[in-house]
């Protein structure tokens, strides 16, 4: 499984940071029941800034932060 990084701005994509090794230290590990794939994300000032999604390629990757920005947008987180 692959790891992909992106900058979150107004909780939503802002920017493909790559493609990473490891999670770094201080992201908060969130897993869906309905998916094996994980998300780990960082927060400041209560807001999300950075998303990493787990996916076989960048794109499922990016599609799983996106479900997770969209569930944030509908209170579901």
């Amino acid at each position: 499984m692959k790891h992909f990084r992106y900058s979150i701005v107004e909780d939503e994509i802002a920017q493909l940071k790559g493609e990473i090794d490891e999670v770094p230290e201080g992201f908060i590990e969130y897993h869906n029941d309905f998916s094996p794939e994980k998300i780990y994300y960082k927060i400041d000032n209560k807001k999300v800034t950075e998303v990493i999604g787990e996916g076989y390629d960048e794109e499922a990757a990016k599609r799983r932060v996106e479900d997770f920005l969209s569930a944030l947008n509908v209170n579901l987180f």
